[in-house]
């Protein structure tokens, strides 16, 4: 039990500060040795974890006290009062996460058999007006019924609202899990594909002037022209105005930028201050903290291979490569260190590819190491 009371103890001070460099380059090394110590070590200092131990002392700047964890400042072995109620804070969370790992027989040396990693597949929930919930998965045949009549037909892992004869506006609600995609065809012919970890509100019947649904995540849509009865996609940032075209939005709630990507056609983009038309190859990249737009001309294969089965990344940085990566496969990506998420990676793959495969392919393009533990991902600079 020797080393564990001693990566307990480092933990410890790095968090309140007191750990010297020669303790922290012995953590480190720690870390990097096996994949689970990083993901014990993750769990230690989770923002959350350690903001909700923070809560009881109003006094202390939470923000500050986190700060420690991630830049570690030069030490000295005399504490200040206030440190000292940052160890008072946060000591029974992290001894009580790192006891219940020492009791666990944990044993780094054990041989996992871990379960193939599944590429996308074809699945996702509806959720009807009255909240009853249905489920689309591949190769499935469902018919959907609202007001005593079918509104929407699920085959050949697709979605589609026909010949509705619903006269009020009644709002049904598809979601894609990670790991899952999904196509459907609005009641007017608007064809739209949703990527992993998305969410579309959507009306069985586009009934008055307008035509609009409301985006979380990533779709791209295939607007059926009608200029009487413009098409407008909805996200918490903006507005999309379609006169009938074909287009790529991605919106998550975790990301701090919205992409609009043009493929053909014409939109309007209102975020906002901002009201800009974007025309074929143009993309549209909005600040979510200022709602800033740029706009600047793209490979729109970058952006919309998703939706043919061929994913191509050109220079992309392992930190946004591993967003995507973490929704398509349904992953958790730690790096190393921070720098590791600043590498670069150029490739074209199948969207079906196996996901060791396409690992194996990011190691022999970059200068990384990748290790893979259930569904947890640790990628390391090579020295």
């Amino acid at each position: 039990m020797k080393e564990e009371i001693n990566i307990q103890e480092l933990i410890y001070k790095q968090i309140i500060g007191d750990a010297s460099e020669e303790e922290l380059k012995k953590l480190n090394l720690w870390r990097q040795k096996d994949l689970s110590n990083e993901k014990l070590y993750q769990s230690v200092i989770d923002p959350t974890r350690i903001k909700a131990s923070f809560s009881v002392y109003d006094a202390i700047d939470v923000n500050e006290a986190f700060e420690r964890i991630l830049k570690p400042k030069p030490t000295t072995r005399r504490l200040a009062p206030m440190v000292l109620k940052y160890a008072a804070a946060i000591a029974l969370p992290l001894l009580l996460a790192l006891s219940v790992w020492m009791i666990s027989d944990f044993n780094q040396n054990d041989t996992k058999v871990v379960e193939a990693i599944a590429p996308l597949s074809q699945k996702a929930t509806v959720e009807l007006s009255d909240g009853r919930i249905v489920n689309l998965q591949e190769n499935n045949t469902v018919e959907i019924e609202e007001h005593g009549s079918i509104v929407g037909e699920d085959s050949e892992n697709k979605l589609i609202y026909k010949n509705v004869s619903v006269a009020e506006e009644i709002f049904h609600t598809i979601k894609t899990p990670y790991g899952g995609e999904y196509q459907l065809e609005l009641s007017d012919g608007s064809k739209v594909w949703l990527n992993s970890g998305s969410e579309l509100r959507f009306p069985v019947n586009f009934v008055g002037d307008t035509r609009e649904v409301y985006l979380t995540g990533e779709g791209y849509f295939e607007v059926a022209h009608n200029p009487q009865k413009p098409f407008k996609v909805n996200t918490i940032n903006s507005t999309v105005q379609v006169y009938g075209t074909s287009f790529n939005v991605m919106s998550y709630d975790n990301d701090k930028v919205q992409q609009i990507t043009l493929v053909d056609g014409k939109i309007g983009l209102e975020a906002g201050d901002e009201n800009l038309i974007l025309k074929p190859g143009e993309q549209a990249e909005l600040n979510k903290g200022n709602l800033s737009v740029e706009v600047s001309q793209v490979e729109t294969e970058l952006y919309t291979g998703w939706t043919s089965g061929v994913l191509k990344f050109n220079d992309m940085p392992l930190r946004e490569l591993s967003k995507k990566l973490s929704r398509w496969y349904d992953v958790e990506f730690f790096f190393a260190n921070s720098s590791v998420g600043n590498i670069h990676f150029t490739g074209r793959v199948r969207k079906d590819i196996d996901f060791s495969y396409f690992m194996s392919l990011i190691e022999k393009t970059t200068n990384v190491s990748i290790v893979v533990d259930d569904r947890t991902v640790l990628i390391k600079e090579l020295k």
